[in-house]
């Protein structure tokens, strides 16, 4: 199980894993949770942002590989439906605040 949304989603995301199972956490912090059962091993992978693997991202997204997730833009005005959206659980992609204007 690989969760990239943390919080209370990731301490649930145990249950879905089988005994043996590996639960892997990148939006927890610098330590992964503590596994509520030796069943489980729950890990921090080490995520890095360096120019090869962002090249690498680009040669796969060149090469259809693979696809930009959908991307739903949306002023702070629009948080209220931003977030019902969210709820929804629905929407396949990202919702992103434009903070700026572009044009400026």
């Amino acid at each position: 199980m690989f969760d990239t949304v943390g919080g209370d989603v990731a301490l649930r995301s145990f249950h879905v894993l089988k005994p043996g199972g590996r639960a892997a956490f990148i939006a927890s912090g610098k330590v992964a949770p503590s596994s509520p059962s030796n069943d489980y091993e729950s890990i921090r992978p080490n995520v890095l942002r360096d120019r090869s693997h962002l090249e690498r991202i680009v040669e796969l997204l060149n090469a259809k590989a693979i696809s930009v997730p959908n991307i739903q833009l949306f002023s702070l005005e629009q948080a209220v439906e931003a977030n019902r959206i969210s709820e929804s659980r629905h929407f396949k992609g990202k919702l992103v605040f434009q903070i700026r204007d572009n044009e400026k």
